[in-house]
C-alpha cells in the first residue's frame, strides 16, 4: 500500500509554509497554498461568519485590527491569553489555526488526506514552547512525528545529496520574529550540530518597528498628533514599515506616504539611516554568533561557509555584517523562506518506508540541546537552592543522564518525593526556567528510612523534556507524573526549609605524573566521569585537583556536572610537571577545612611519591580537621603509604588502571545511601 504523505511544516512567526517529497522527481518542494503562493502569512483572523486565516486576514487587519492575531508565536508555551469576539484563546490555539490551513492545503494539493508531520521550532525554544507547538499540530490533527529545530531544517536542505562535501557551516538564520545561530558538521551525508544559540523574541519584526517608530516621529515632527494613536493608521503603518524595509534590501531609499486623520506625509527613508538606527538589533545577533564560537571553541578561519536562513536575511546589513566577521560572501545558494520546510520533509522521509531511500536516515541527522537540562538543588553551605546541571547546552539529542537522588520513607505510606526540573547556564536560578515539577511516587519503604533512586533525565528527539526513575536497589519502575508548577515560585530565592540529607564535599585528586600517560589516564578520567554519573548532584559539591611537581586546583567544588566534567576532559600530561614531588593534601585542606557537612577527598595515583614524610604530615591535617581520604593506587603504588594517608584503612590497592571504574562506582554508592562520614571506614581495604 502506497504510504500517505508526510509533509514537513515550518510554523513561522511572520510567514509558515509546507513542503512534500515528489515521488515523480524523488525531490522535496514547497507546496503552494490556496492562494497560489509558497509562504503564508501567519496571521488568524476571526470574523462574525468563521475564521480566516493567511494572506486574507493580513491584507484585512486595518480592517478586523481587534479581531486579528499575528506574532503569537513569540508567546508559545507561556500563560498568554487572546480574546477575540468574546472567546479566550492561547497562543496554542491560534498556531493550531495556522497549521489546518497548511494541512488543508497540502491535502487540496496532493489530492489526498495529510496525517503527519515533521514541525520546525526555533533552536532557542526550551521546553515549553517545544510541547505547545506539539499540542498545536494534534489540535489540527496532526499526528506530529518530530519536532526539528529550524537551523538544523536549514541546514539538511542544504547538506542533502552533498555526501560527498567535509564543511563547518554557520546558519544565520533570521526569521520574521526569532534569531537563531548554529554550527554545524556535514561529513560523509551525516549532519551533526555542534551548538547552537540565539534568541525568540528578535526577528525581522524588531526592524519593523524601528521603522515604525520612525515614522511616527518624522510625522509628529510636522503634525500636532501620533499617527500610532488613530488604530487604522498605526495597522496601515505596521504594513508600510514592513514594505519599506523589503525595498530598502534592493534600493538605497524609499518613501512612505503616511496618511492619519485626512492628512498625508510623504518621508523619505535611506538604507543608510534604517541601518544605523537597527544597529543595536544587528548588534546582538553579533554578539550571539561570538558566543556561540567561544563556546564551542571554533573560530571563524574554521568554518567554511556561512548559510543565511529567513526573509529578514535579505537586509543588506546582514550579509555585510557576516563578511566582516568571517571574511566570507555569505551562502544564498538555498531559498531562505522555504529551506526550512524542505529540511523537515527530508527528515520526515525516515518515518515514511517507500520514500526513505531517497532522502537522509534520520540517524544522520543529529540535532544538539540549545538549553541545559538541570535539577533544583540545595547550595553546599545549605543556604540556597541553585540549579544543578545535569544535560550540558550543545549535547546532541536524543539524550540522557542518570542521577541518584535520596528519599526518605515511611512504612505502609505511598512514598514520594519531588524533583523540580530547570533549563539555563550556570547555578543561578534567575537564569534559568522551570520546566516542570515531578511526582515520583510508590518509592519502596527500607529499613533505613532512605531510598536511593536512580532518577533518569532526558530529552527526546523533539529537544522535548522526559523524566522517568527506578528504585536502584531492585530497579523497578516508579511512578513519574508532571504536576503544573506552583503559580508562586518565589520560594526558590529564599533559604531551603525543606528537610535535605547533610550537604557532601568530595574532592578528586589525580596523579599526572609521566607514569599516568596513555591508557592510565584515560581509564581514571573514564572513572571520574562514570563517578560524576553516579553522584547525587543535588546534596553534593564535587571538585578536581592535579598534582605533580605542582599542585592545581582545576576546578572548586561544584553541584554544575559541565564544570565537572571539563576539568576531567582537560587533564593531561605534563600540565603539572612528570614526576612526584608535590601532594594534594594542602590545596584540600584550604578547600574542605573550613566547611559544614560530610567532605571527602579521594587521592588516585599509581607511583610512588617523593617526600613521603611531608606527604603523610599533611594529610593528616586533613585527617584532624574531619576530612575523610580514601587512596586508590595501582601499578608501582606504595600500599603503606596509601595506608597511612587513607583515615584508617581507607585504601584500595588494584591491580591495574581497568579497575578504577568498579572502584569509583563503589565510592559513590557507599557516598549516595550513607551520606554521613565514617562510614566509608574499612569498606575499601584490599
Amino acid at each position: 500500500m502506497k504510504d500517505r504523505p508526510i509533509v514537513g511544516i515550518d510554523l513561522g512567526t511572520t510567514y509558515s509554509a509546507v513542503a512534500y517529497i515528489n515521488p515523480a522527481f524523488n525531490k522535496a518542494e514547497i507546496i503552494p497554498n490556496a492562494e497560489g503562493k509558497n509562504v503564508t502569512p501567519s496571521v488568524v483572523q476571526f470574523q462574525s461568519d468563521g475564521i480566516v486565516v493567511g494572506e486574507t486576514a493580513k491584507q484585512e487587519i486595518a480592517i478586523e485590527k481587534e479581531n486579528t492575531a499575528q506574532f503569537f508565536k513569540r508567546d508559545m508555551g507561556t500563560g498568554a491569553i487572546y480574546n477575540y469576539r468574546g472567546r479566550n484563546y492561547t497562543p496554542t490555539d491560534l498556531s493550531a489555526e495556522v497549521l489546518k490551513k497548511l494541512k488543508a492545503d497540502a491535502e487540496a494539493f496532493l489530492q489526498t488526506e495529510v496525517r503527519q508531520a515533521v514541525i520546525t521550532v526555533p533552536a532557542y525554544f526550551h521546553d515549553k514552547p517545544r510541547v505547545a507547538t506539539r499540542q498545536a499540530g494534534e489540535q489540527a490533527g496532526l499526528e506530529v512525528l518530530q519536532m526539528i529545530d529550524e537551523p538544523t531544517a536549514a541546514a539538511v536542505a542544504y547538506g542533502f545529496n552533498r555526501s560527498e562535501k567535509d564543511e563547518t557551516i554557520l546558519v544565520y538564520d533570521l526569521g520574521g520574529g526569532t534569531f537563531d545561530i548554529s554550527l554545524v558538521r556535514i561529513l560523509g551525508g551525516t549532519i551533526k550540530v555542534i551548538g547552537t544559540d540565539g534568541n525568540h523574541h528578535l526577528g525581522g519584526k524588531n526592524w519593523d518597528d524601528v521603522l515604525l517608530e520612525y515614522l511616527s516621529e518624522e510625522f509628529q515632527k510636522r503634525q500636532a498628533f501620533d499617527p500610532l494613536d488613530e488604530p487604522f493608521s498605526f495597522q496601515d503603518l505596521l504594513v508600510r514599515a514592513e514594505d519599506a524595509k523589503k525595498v530598502l534590501s534592493s534600493r538605497s531609499s524609499t518613501a512612505v506616504t503616511v496618511n492619519c486623520r485626512g492628512v498625508m506625509e510623504r518621508i523619505e527613508i535611506t538604507r543608510d539611516l534604517f541601518a544605523s538606527r537597527t544597529s543595536d538589533l544587528l548588534a546582538q545577533t553579533e554578539m550571539l554568533v561570538q558566543q556561540l564560537l567561544d563556546e564551542t571553541g571554533y573560530g571563524f578561519s574554521q568554518i567554511n561557509s556561512v548559510l543565511m536562513v529567513g526573509g529578514s536575511t535579505r537586509m543588506p546589513a546582514c550579509a555585510e555584517l557576516i563578511q566582516r566577521l568571517t571574511g566570507k560572501v555569505p551562502n544564498t545558494s538555498i531559498n531562505p523562506d522555504e529551506c526550512v520546510a524542505v529540511g523537515a520533509t527530508i527528515q520526515g522521509a525516515e518515518y515514511q518506508v517507500s520514500e526513505k531511500k531517497f532522502f537522509l536516515a534520520g540517524s544522520r541527522i543529529h540535532s544538539a540541546t540549545s538549553h541545559s537540562l538541570g535539577m533544583l538543588a540545595v547550595s553546599a553551605d545549605g543556604t540556597a537552592f541553585i540549579n544543578s546541571v545535569i544535560i550540558p547546552k550543545n549535547r546532541s539529542i536524543p539524550s540522557s543522564e542518570v542521577r541518584p537522588y535520596q528519599a526518605s520513607t515511611r512504612e505502609h505510606v505511598d512514598n514520594k518525593t519531588t524533583v523540580y526540573v530547570t533549563q539555563g547556564e550556570g547555578e543561578d536560578l534567575d537564569n534559568c526556567s522551570f520546566v516542570g515539577k515531578y511526582i515520583i511516587s510508590q518509592i519502596p519503604f527500607e529499613k533505613t528510612g532512605k531510598s536511593v533512586l536512580d532518577i533518569n533525565y532526558e530529552y527526546d528527539r523533539s529537544g522535548i523534556v522526559r523524566v522517568s526513575a527506578v528504585h536502584k536497589k531492585t530497579k523497578a519502575a516508579l511512578t513519574v507524573i508532571e504536576e503544573p508548577l506552583p503559580e508562586d515560585m518565589s520560594w526558590v530565592s529564599q533559604s531551603p526549609r525543606m528537610l535535605v540529607p547533610p550537604h557532601q564535599t568530595i574532592y578528586l585528586a589525580i596523579d599526572l605524573s609521566g607514569s599516568m600517560s596513555g591508557r592510565p589516564l584515560l581509564d581514571a578520567q573514564e572513572a571520574m566521569r562514570g563517578f560524576i554519573q553516579n553522584s547525587d548532584l543535588a546534596h553534593t559539591s564535587i571538585g578536581l585537583i592535579a598534582f605533580a611537581d605542582k599542585v592545581k586546583l582545576m576546578v572548586s567544588a561544584s553541584q554544575n556536572s559541565k564544570e565537572i566534567l571539563r576539568a576531567i576532559d582537560s587533564l593531561s600530561i605534563g600540565m603539572v610537571g612528570g614526576a612526584n614531588s608535590a601532594q594534594p593534601f594542602d590545596v584540600a585542606f584550604e578547600q574542605l577545612g573550613n566547611l559544614n557537612g560530610p567532605r571527602f577527598l579521594v587521592a588516585l595515583t599509581d607511583g610512588v611519591w617523593s617526600h613521603q614524610d611531608q606527604a603523610i604530615k599533611r594529610a593528616k591535617n586533613c585527617h584532624q580537621a574531619g576530612v575523610e581520604i580514601t587512596a586508590i593506587g595501582f601499578g608501582t603504588a606504595d600500599e603503606e603509604f596509601l595506608r597511612q594517608i587513607a583515615t584508617s584503612d581507607q585504601s584500595i590497592l588494584l591491580s591495574g588502571s581497568g579497575q578504577l571504574t568498579a572502584a569509583f562506582e563503589n565510592i559513590a554508592q557507599v557516598l549516595i545511601e550513607s551520606g554521613d562520614q565514617g562510614l566509608l571506614k574499612g569498606l575499601f581495604l584490599k
